[in-house]
């Protein structure tokens, strides 16, 4: 009787063995299904973190940017100090050595040169198009001066016209100013204006984004397919440090 119910015991833990394992079809089936969801999933995943990361690294740039020249302003008695204009390179290197670099951590400057900026290819607008006075590998701008932060944030600054500014930029300027396009993970890509180049401003009312003297529908406009992207970092400020989906990829 005893070595019946062992045999017994025995079968039953077989049968019990063979039915919870799988066939090789339901293994492949189950891989499959996988990974469809890993496929479905992982670039969103991955373009959530590009987000997120270029969001934190637009913050602190500008933040950091803003305290500089907020100090410069403050050490100078207002923005009197401020003496560059369009085309005069060395008005644009004085201020930048003697105001603005002793406030930032920078690890490498070009004047005028390449070495600072992409090292492949030029400058793209949202929309395709190339930059507005983009110089490849040199920057974008006239009077160039581009800079990059220990952090891999590539800054590029160019003095421009009055006119230029707010025609080009959207913001309105009494006298010559600084646009500075500022990318936000140097030379790794898209390398595109409005969704990893953002623009500032600079005048004598602070730091501002491109766009900023638009109304909220032309800035949306420009920030979307088939805009040129000058003005996605107003539109980022104005929707409460958001991206949307085609802003970065």
């Amino acid at each position: 009787m005893f070595r019946f119910c062992t045999n017994f015991k025995t079968v039953m833990s077989d049968n019990n063995i063979r039915r919870a394992g799988f066939t090789l079809a339901e293994v492949l089936i189950t891989l499959g299904i996988i990974g469809v969801v890993a496929a479905m999933t992982i670039p969103t995943l991955i373009k959530d973190y590009k987000r997120a990361v270029s969001i934190t690294k637009l913050k602190k740039t500008y933040s950091t940017l803003q305290q500089a020249i907020q100090k410069t302003v403050a050490d100078n008695l207002g923005y009197s100090y401020v003496n560059f204009s369009d085309g005069d390179t060395q008005s644009m290197v004085d201020w930048y050595n003697y105001y603005l670099k002793p406030n930032l951590r920078i690890q490498k400057d070009c004047i005028e040169s390449a070495g600072c900026w992409h090292t492949e290819g030029v400058t793209k607008q949202l929309n395709g198009q190339t930059a507005i006075w983009d110089e490849g590998t040199k920057g974008i701008g006239g009077n160039i001066i581009v800079f990059q932060t220990f952090d891999n944030v590539y800054v590029n600054m160019d003095g421009a016209a009055a006119s230029d500014i707010e025609d080009s930029f959207g913001v309105k300027m009494s006298a010559p100013g600084l646009v500075m396009h500022v990318d936000v993970n140097g030379d790794e890509g898209p390398n595109v204006i409005g969704r990893d180049i953002f623009v500032f401003v600079f005048n004598n009312r602070n730091l501002l984004p491109a766009g900023n003297d638009k109304t909220s529908a032309e800035v949306e406009a420009d920030c979307s397919e088939g805009g040129s992207g000058y003005f996605c970092f107003s539109y980022i400020l104005r929707n409460n440090w958001k991206i949307n989906d085609d802003m970065i990829l």
